[in-house]
């Protein structure tokens, strides 16, 4: 059990020292640059996982810190992930992605972003593609079984979404995990608000 514990130690330090790299390379570089040199195979390999089969799906154990410290740091590259896995169609190629999470303020990008978060509220015809959702929870779950506490609300909170979003049955577990692990984590208590005023998307209104 020490030897866990430590264990446990040496990862939250090195998270920490990950947030430490992260915000120095945005001072030296500029928010942009930065954000495209340290996403660069974190959404590589997380596109590629999308794609991939749904069983044990899990990334990079790098990969995963870096993503993991990103979305808590940043919340445009959390919503470019929720965007990944909710996008209608074939969905959102790496260079799309990353175009969305590094410049989340470029007219063409709240464009896309407004219009598939619309479609997923009010379009019937925008259903889940349910084989691309199993993937990414099945990463996002894997990140926060990975990182330390103070890093697993983010990855669990958009678990929650694209569970609610998919049909599934886990969100409110999701969200309220999030919530433990960050009480401010607007995101995971925005999904039991819709839960709990019995909100669906249009997709799941038909019936």
């Amino acid at each position: 059990m020490g030897g866990d514990d430590g264990m446990d130690d040496a990862h939250e330090y090195g998270m920490k020292d990950l947030v430490e790299h992260y915000r120095e390379g945005r001072r030296r570089w500029g928010v942009e640059e930065a954000d495209r040199r340290w996403l660069q195979q974190p959404l590589t390999d997380w596109t590629a996982g999308l794609q991939g089969p749904q069983a044990c799906q899990r990334l990079d154990s790098d990969s995963a810190d870096c993503l993991a410290v990103a979305i808590k740091e940043t919340l445009a590259i959390r919503d470019g992930l929720i965007l990944s896995i909710l996008a209608p169609g074939p969905g959102l190629d790496s260079d799309r992605l990353m175009d969305l999470c590094v410049r989340p303020n470029d007219p063409s990008n709240v464009t896309s972003l407004c219009s598939i978060l619309d479609a997923v509220f009010k379009d019937t015809a925008t259903r889940p593609d349910q084989p691309r959702c199993h993937a990414g929870l099945a990463m996002l779950e894997a990140m926060a079984d990975q990182v330390p506490p103070g890093f697993r609300s983010q990855p669990l909170a958009v678990a929650a979404y694209v569970d609610w979003w998919s049909g599934g049955s886990r969100a409110s577990g999701f969200a309220q995990k999030a919530l433990a692990d960050d009480r401010s984590c607007s995101l995971a208590a925005i999904v039991l608000a819709l839960i709990g005023r019995g909100i669906h998307p249009a997709w799941r209104q038909l019936g």
